[in-house]
């Protein structure tokens, strides 16, 4: 642990500049390969936080490229600090404390790259945030091109408390989890070893459960609002789709809401509205959202990323079969199709999987995709019950 008046002082100056996110729209010149890419959304919540420092492949899609070897601090107002050693590729973990995540104090992170250069963010405060008092759902019709494209659906809401002075902005992420079930179908592999046998029930998994996080961003500016409850937030329709089966069955939503700075919220919203207007024909170019995080003997080195200390409370909904949707499933969903002949089956075609159903007392028997018999084929999916299920 170190302390220093140094940084007492900066953050005081720090507290006198109010900045807000700009777009960047860079030169065609500028768009190179290895800029610095770094993201860290640190909570109040004590355990394992993580500093993500990779370089893009490209600027305006910067995908990951992740840096090893550097060298990250997370930096409190009075000088305590916490290192945050590489944990894999890339990746910069510390376990944090409650006595070290104090609201009302301000944080910065310092990083030197291995190839010696160093870069800082501005000081953040962590504020405090409102508690969720309820999250429930509706079930609601939603229409896209027109009234004949309309599918019914649930939208889920949360309601909560603005009654201090102290929640200026929140945002939120949300995850969802569901059930899936496969149709129920003897199961065969066609093995490595050339042999077709069936699937034994450790390996034909009918029942799953899919997490996936959701990419929409939802953000708000608190001051607007007048003291009180705010009631029905909305967040993003989910539709009732047969072959999703996100409402078949069961579905939860995990709600966490996060405290914000002005600036955090600029940044948020705008990268909302860059997400928002990409695949339209006349819409501008990308823009590229200028960071809170700066090269500390280079001003004009252009990083990406962005820096944030929130405060966090969570919450969690549920829907099973909700009342007024047709819940019946696709009745051909993976059924077994015999095709025409194929060509000679090599080693590497193996494995190949095969099925058995039955239609109104004929079987029929034929290939089938892999996650037809093992449903954890799917992406972000297990055959383990959640705790919370």
């Amino acid at each position: 642990m170190s302390k220093s008046p140094r940084f007492i002082f900066i953050v005081l100056v720090a507290s006198l500049l109010v900045g807000c996110v700009e777009r960047y729209y860079p030169e065609e010149d500028n768009l190179k390969t290895g800029t610095l890419v770094i993201n860290a959304h640190l909570t109040d919540q004590p355990g394992e936080q993580v500093i993500e420092i990779s370089r893009s492949v490209t600027l305006l899609y910067p995908s990951a490229d992740p840096v090893s070897g550097a060298f990250a601090q997370l930096i409190r107002e009075d000088g305590e600090v916490r290192e945050f050693p590489e944990s894999k590729p890339g990746f910069y973990a510390s376990q944090l404390d409650e006595a070290f995540l104090q609201t009302g104090f301000s944080y910065m992170i310092h990083v030197k790259t291995p190839d010696g250069n160093t870069y800082e963010s501005g000081f953040d405060e962590l504020r405090p945030v409102p508690g969720i008092d309820s999250v429930y759902y509706e079930v609601e019709t939603a229409s896209y091109l027109s009234e004949g494209d309309s599918v019914g659906g649930i939208r889920f809401y949360v309601d909560f408390s603005y009654d201090e002075e102290a929640y200026k902005y929140v945002r939120w992420e949300l995850t969802e989890t569901y059930e899936f079930h496969n149709p129920d179908m003897e199961g065969f592999i066609w093995d490595i070893d050339r042999r077709v046998k069936p699937l034994p029930d450790t390996s034909n998994y009918r029942v799953c459960y899919i997490t996936k996080e959701l990419s929409e961003i939802h953000s708000m500016a608190l001051e607007v609002l007048d003291f009180g409850i705010y009631i029905k937030k909305p967040f993003s329709f989910v539709p009732n789709d047969q072959l999703e089966q996100k409402l078949k069955h069961k579905y939860s939503i995990l709600i966490k809401q996060f405290s914000m700075g002005e600036e955090a919220f600029h940044y948020w919203d705008e990268l909302k509205k860059t997400s928002q207007e990409q695949g339209f024909l006349f819409d501008r170019q990308p823009a590229l959202l200028k960071s809170n995080i700066h090269n500390v003997n280079e001003k004009d080195e252009t990083v990406l990323g962005f820096f944030s200390m929130s405060g966090i409370s969570m919450a969690r909904g549920f829907a099973e079969k909700p009342q007024g949707l047709d819940l019946s499933l696709y009745e051909w969903y993976c059924y077994p199709v015999v095709k025409g002949p194929r060509g000679r089956v090599t080693i590497s075609d193996l494995p190949m999987y095969f099925a058995r159903a039955w239609r109104d007392g004929v079987s029929v028997y034929a290939e089938v995709n892999k996650h037809c018999v093992d449903c954890r084929d799917y992406k972000n999916s297990t055959h383990i019950p959640p705790k919370f299920w």
